[in-house]
């Protein structure tokens, strides 16, 4: 059932991050406290605690991700929310999982919308600038002259990682 809970809430996210490109707080909130609630009912304080874990770990996974514009600030809550029903052990499979669909989709949706020029002028900048200031103590994004090429709803990518885990755990 826990499964469940949590690819149904995943596949609201993905609605949300299809339709407006944002994942809604409220969700965000109500994946913590089911996720939560779920490994207190299941496991006592050390399904708690086992759940608390899982959405530090989940936080992890993609908050390096977020200063670099790859991912937005609800992709990296929604994945904490995952880490808090799967546990920090399912992660790396999840993980792994995801960043294969996330190339497949942001691949897809850059020849779908016609932006991968920008998206290689764009990859090209910002590979100047780090290189050009990785000498000068620190890269700073907002030097990088890049335009939005496509906004990849990595909601998507995240529901088909879970998924395709889910499916291998049959």
């Amino acid at each position: 059932m826990k499964f469940q809970f949590l690819f149904f809430l995943l596949l609201v996210a993905c609605a949300f991050d299809l339709r407006t490109r944002r994942i809604p707080n409220a969700l965000i909130a109500a994946g913590f406290v089911a996720a939560l609630s779920l490994g207190l009912h299941e496991g006592g304080a050390s399904g708690a605690a086992h759940s608390l874990a899982g959405m530090a770990c989940g936080l992890l996974v993609l908050l390096p991700f977020f200063p670099l514009r790859l991912v937005g600030a609800g992709d990296v809550k929604l994945m904490s929310v995952v880490g808090g029903f799967v546990g920090v052990h399912a992660l790396i499979p999840i993980t792994i999982h995801t960043f294969i669909a996330g190339g497949v989709v942001a691949t897809l949706a850059l020849v779908a919308s016609g932006s991968t020029s920008r998206a290689i002028d764009n990859l090209r900048s910002v590979m100047t600038s780090i290189a050009l200031r990785v000498g000068a103590g620190g890269i700073a994004l907002s030097d990088c002259s890049t335009t939005t090429a496509y906004r990849v709803p990595y909601a998507l990518a995240i529901t088909l990682g879970v998924g395709t885990w889910l499916i291998g755990l049959e």
